[in-house]
């Protein structure tokens, strides 16, 4: 019952989410045409993601407000001063990620995808997952991707998701292995239209960054082991992947 009385924020905060970031890249691309488009020396994939930023800064600015309000602020933003625990958690978000996550991902989306119709939203093989040669090749800016995928999208969602959402849970009672599980549920389902792969990759993730929030207390951990997975998943595997022909050949 504590769960389903929490399901109209749970609910709300995502949807609203998902409106800025379209609505801010919707206005950030009628800006860019209306003041020249290409001509303004920022190309259309760079406008999007700008308006991607716009987007969840906004959101990171409204649940400040709103959490101000109620005098709750304090324990969803908690980032500052950053401590020793929170970037050995954050490296042990790591250390799962790439020995334990990344094996399980890749082989629930070989079985799933057997038969993808039993699927949710389909699937996605390695070489559609976004990095930052595909979106320096849309035309987007690389200093736009850093911001976007190591600063904005991170601290949104971590305020959204391991600020708020799973302590709210955890403070109405639910038991933290649940409220971690449920939570992680949330963020991999709000990453759906990226393909089944990419959708578990999260939900693993998430339980791990839930885990760091439980352990520290704080929403620095989170932070940080999420800016890591992306950094590695966005720059350093595709670096890595460039680099196997070469030693294949030795």
């Amino acid at each position: 019952m504590r769960v389903i009385r929490s399901l109209p924020g749970m609910i709300v905060w995502p949807a609203l989410m998902f409106a800025l970031i379209i609505a801010a890249q919707l206005a950030t691309l009628v800006g860019w045409n209306a003041v020249g488009g290409p001509r303004t020396g920022l190309s259309e994939g760079s406008a999007v993601f700008l308006g991607n930023i716009i987007g969840y800064s906004g959101l990171a600015l409204v649940m400040w407000a709103w959490m101000k309000r109620y005098q709750a602020h304090r324990p969803v933003f908690s980032v500052f001063p950053l401590r020793l625990t929170d970037f050995l958690a954050a490296a042990l978000v790591m250390v799962f990620m790439v020995l334990i996550a990344s094996p399980l991902t890749l082989s629930f989306h070989e079985f799933a995808m057997s038969d993808p119709q039993l699927t949710l939203s389909g699937g996605a093989t390695r070489d559609d997952l976004s990095n930052v040669d595909d979106f320096a090749g849309a035309g987007a800016s690389v200093w736009l991707v850093i911001g976007l995928t190591l600063i904005a999208a991170p601290i949104a969602e971590e305020i959204l998701f391991r600020g708020w959402m799973l302590p709210m849970m955890m403070a109405r009672g639910v038991p933290a292995l649940f409220a971690v599980i449920i939570s992680a549920m949330a963020f991999g389902l709000v990453h759906i239209a990226q393909g089944l792969l990419v959708m578990t990759s999260t939900f693993f993730l998430a339980l791990a960054l839930g885990a760091a929030r439980v352990w520290t207390g704080r929403l620095a951990a989170p932070i940080l082991g999420h800016v890591a997975n992306n950094a590695w998943a966005v720059f350093a595997v595709p670096y890595l992947i460039s680099l196997a022909p070469a030693t294949g050949g030795n």
